[in-house]
């Protein structure tokens, strides 16, 4: 069953217009508890749409183009794939041995999504286009968690919550190069916008592991807050946030420099983080508190807090068509 409330239009041609121009996106947020997607108009955060998707969704990709999004629903053992334009769900995908659907990636071209199944050790591969499995491949690596695809969109990463470790893959033909040790319990996964390094969130040991995105060599820890479970990198910055479940904060870490800039107080046991296009903003889910905490990135504070539903998580956001194109972080020198 699907359900879509969509909010009416301002009133007024003039006012209407107006805030259509300033439309940066969308905020996409799933509610674990509501079974639900909701959709949020960035920066008014006007709630666009509630959209019923599976049993005990995890995590949320959409496709760069703006037009779908995935969903992992742990309790139904599928993927919801969601058309935006329409606010609904239009196919659900249930791929044999996919048991415990978790973290999804979606190729900066839009033609691929990798999920992985953290119960049967299996990692996916979706043709973005036709919604049916290109191919899958069983990992030896125990707990398969989170994903993510690094620019170029012919590699990936994949930590490995059971076995200390992370995954390198190669895209499209989902093969694992190596299984590389980082520390305990990896969770959290996001690679720098030149796809240089790729920044881990240990939650076994309150800290960050920064790999060199080629080879997945260890090259530095930094310390974070109280179980460190996810991360999201600015798209035009070396700036990683990273949201500390049990200390209920955000660290705020230069990768570049290898050093923490800031500790940023969000809400009750924080979880999923994104951040919109221009790196201006970042969105914090804060499961027990039913909000997100909106952080000013140039500031580094929290400017606004949006209700939403039942013990958010899984978070994404989908840039106004014309606004999609990220910019480049500046090039600096680096010191290992």
């Amino acid at each position: 069953m699907v359900l879509a409330v969509l909010a009416s239009p301002p009133a007024g041609g003039a006012l209407a217009q107006e805030e259509a121009i300033r439309s940066e996106g969308r905020l996409l947020v799933l509610n674990k508890h509501d079974n639900t997607l909701m959709v949020f108009d960035v920066p008014s955060y006007e709630k666009l749409a509630t959209i019923t998707v599976g049993r005990e969704p995890h995590e949320v990709a959409a496709t760069p183009d703006g037009r779908k999004a995935y969903i992992s629903n742990v309790r139904d053992k599928s993927l919801s794939v969601v058309d935006l334009r329409a606010g609904r769900v239009s196919r659900t995908l249930r791929p044999e041995r996919l048991d415990f659907p978790h973290g999804l990636a979606v190729t900066p071209d839009g033609r691929h999504l990798l999920a992985t199944s953290e119960a049967s050790r299996r990692l996916f591969l979706i043709d973005v286009a036709r919604d049916v499995v290109l191919r899958s491949v069983t990992t030896t690596q125990s707990r398969a968690h989170m994903a993510v695809v690094l620019p170029g969109g012919k590699r990936a990463g994949v930590t490995n919550v059971g076995s200390d470790s992370v995954s390198l893959l190669k895209i499209p033909e989902l093969r694992i190069t190596r299984n590389v040790p980082v520390g305990d319990e990896p969770e959290g996964i996001a690679a720098t916008p030149n796809g240089r390094w790729i920044v881990v969130a240990l939650q076994g040991s309150d800290q960050v592991a920064i790999l060199d995105g080629g080879s997945g060599a260890v090259l530095a820890r930094l310390p974070t807050g109280r179980t460190p479970i996810r991360v999201s990198v600015t798209p035009n910055s070396f700036t990683a946030l990273v949201p500390n479940r049990g200390s209920d904060d955000v660290t705020v870490l230069d990768v570049l420099q290898r050093r923490v800039k800031a500790t940023v107080r969000v809400g009750r046991r924080p979880g999923g983080v994104v951040t919109d296009a221009a790196g201006a903003r970042a969105y914090v889910c804060n499961n027990d508190s039913n909000t997100v905490s909106v952080l000013s990135i140039p500031g580094l504070e929290v400017t606004r807090t949006i209700p939403v539903g039942a013990h958010p998580d899984g978070i994404a956001f989908v840039p106004r068509r014309e606004d999609s194109r990220k910019a480049r972080p500046r090039s600096r020198s680096s010191g290992n």
